[in-house]
């Protein structure tokens, strides 16, 4: 108990730690969701090349601008042209429609409509492609059903012959809340990996800059993940439980169910930032070192990038991150009704706490043999 009130006191003397502990997370939880929050891609910059000019034409131009997906900044006569797309820098897809095309429809010909946009994004232009052909459909279906009208002289024979092959598609993705439901949490959850870690290795390099004696290796290692784990706990309850409610996520798994995921995530994540912080020698070279692996361990645990399209060995060495597990964990409990393979949390929480208990035992070992030397 001694122990663990002098940890405590010397974070509390450790103003650095106690800002990147406290003050990181209230700053992050109120900046980071504010471009997502609308959590909808909605007006995609939309440009059409009109070569026909018609009355036909601009109605169908018109469509496509009720589309609440798409919004049409530019129409230009003729055919695609790659100088114009440029020099448009705002512009995210273009749709052409080709000469003669109504001509062609009343005579019950093919018409090709060419389309395309911008793929730096994957969200904005999947969303565009989707809203174009949901319009070039709807098209098709009134067309068809006018054609097959005027031949059959039954509305009802005409609307089914016109629609033989019903479209059902369903999503195993929900696009319109993609960035605030399934990414923002994700990195809530690096953020107090992070955190974590940047406060524990300052902690620890805190020693042997100020020359604090490094005591007994076992009773601070309880106590640092005492202290981390409780603050870990609750930055998980402001960040789940306040900050995401307030945005208009809400987390459907109980309390019990994301204490089940937090703990060995958290566990993870104090023995994991023992392990690569046991060679710090000041408070700085916590951030230095470990500020910048933030968005490589965001990458790595799928959230914005499948992990089964990842080089090789970032596939081997991905599921030892803790956020890796955590995040996924996190969201097939709080989402997607799913339970995570606890063993695989537990595992990474026992290595990693092993590991840092064992290091800090011969790094304080081989500083208390050295000490009556220096002396």
């Amino acid at each position: 108990m001694n122990t663990l009130i002098q940890e405590i006191s010397w974070l509390n003397r450790h103003r650095g730690a106690l800002l990147i502990l406290l003050g990181a997370p209230i700053l992050y939880a109120f900046f980071y969701p504010l471009p997502y929050q609308h959590a909808v891609v909605d007006n995609i910059p939309l440009i059409v090349w009109d070569d026909q000019q018609s009355a036909t034409s601009r109605d169908w131009i018109a469509q496509f601008d009720a589309h609440p997906k798409l919004q049409v900044i530019a129409v230009y006569p003729g055919e695609p042209d790659q100088a114009v797309w440029q020099q448009q820098t705002d512009a995210q897809a273009f749709l052409h429609i080709p000469n003669l095309a109504d001509t062609r429809i009343a005579h019950q010909q093919q018409v090709v409509m060419a389309y395309g946009g911008k793929a730096d994004n994957f969200l904005v232009y999947s969303t565009a492609m989707r809203a174009i052909a949901q319009t070039l459909q709807a098209l098709n279906e009134s067309y068809s059903e006018q054609a097959f009208l005027t031949l059959e002289g039954n509305g009802i024979t005409a609307a089914q012959l016109a629609d033989p092959i019903k479209l059902d598609i369903t999503q195993l993705f929900n696009d319109n809340a993609s960035y605030m439901q399934y990414l923002v949490p994700a990195v809530f959850l690096v953020i107090v990996q992070q955190v974590i870690m940047i406060a524990l290795g300052m902690h620890w390099g805190y020693r042997f800059e100020m020359q604090r004696p490094l005591g007994q290796p076992v009773m601070v290692w309880l106590a640092h993940v005492s202290i981390y784990l409780l603050s870990g706990l609750a930055l998980i309850v402001f960040f789940y439980r306040m900050i995401l409610p307030w945005q208009g996520v809400f987390i459907e798994g109980s309390g019990l169910q994301m204490l089940s995921v937090v703990t060995p995530f958290l566990l993870a994540v104090i023995g994991f930032g023992m392990v690569l912080s046991i060679g710090f020698r000041e408070q700085e070279s916590a951030i230095i070192w470990l500020l910048p692996l933030a968005v490589p361990f965001l990458l790595m645990a799928g959230a914005s990038w499948p992990s089964f399209a990842m080089a090789p060995w970032v596939q081997t060495l991905a599921p030892w991150i803790p956020s890796t597990w955590g995040i996924n964990a996190m969201i097939d409990v709080a989402f997607m009704h799913h339970t995570p393979d606890y063993t695989v949390g537990w595992r990474n929480a026992f290595i990693w706490l092993s590991l840092g208990l064992l290091l800090r035992v011969l790094v304080v070992g081989k500083a208390q043999a050295a000490a009556p030397s220096i002396a």
